[in-house]
């Protein structure tokens, strides 16, 4: 694998590539989901079903298009986790009272003992990540990740 400094142009002539927000952000993000691959391998669990029991134990219940939203996954991929984690006992369906059109979907007490398990590597990457950073750089880069966001939502 590249090094972060050849990957983001550091051969020494400069790079608009290293001026690129969305540049340096898929580099994070990689890297980011590299390291958390590595620490949820012995859960058993992939990102995606990290981020559907992470937003499961947020949100209580969700429908599967909530859920498609919060843990970032189009509707046939996010069924096939959701059957995946059905089977491991991880998370129930539910037909929706309201509507008998929805499914929502809930975590199981086991799943709920995959949560307390994983969480932990989670706030622990994400504090890693910012480390360096003090209380108000802290809160200025979430809200502007937020910003970018919202713009990104305006194009």
């Amino acid at each position: 694998m590249c090094s972060t400094k050849n990957a983001l142009g550091g051969s020494g002539h400069g790079s608009d590539l290293e001026t690129m927000s969305s540049f340096l952000l898929n580099h994070i993000v990689h890297k980011y989901h590299q390291i958390l691959q590595s620490r949820l391998r012995s859960a058993g669990v992939s990102t995606l079903q990290m981020r559907i029991i992470l937003s499961l134990h947020a949100h209580d219940r969700l429908t599967v298009g909530e859920l498609c939203n919060f843990a970032i996954a189009e509707q046939p991929t996010m069924s096939r986790a959701l059957d995946s984690l059905e089977v491991r006992g991880l998370v129930r369906r539910e037909m929706s009272e309201a509507d008998s059109r929805l499914r929502l979907v809930s975590l199981t007490e086991e799943g709920a003992r995959v949560h307390d398990s994983i969480q932990p590597v989670v706030i622990g990457i994400n504090e890693g990540m910012v480390a360096d950073l003090g209380a108000e750089q802290r809160a200025a880069l979430i809200r502007q990740l937020g910003t970018m966001l919202v713009n990104l939502g305006r194009l």
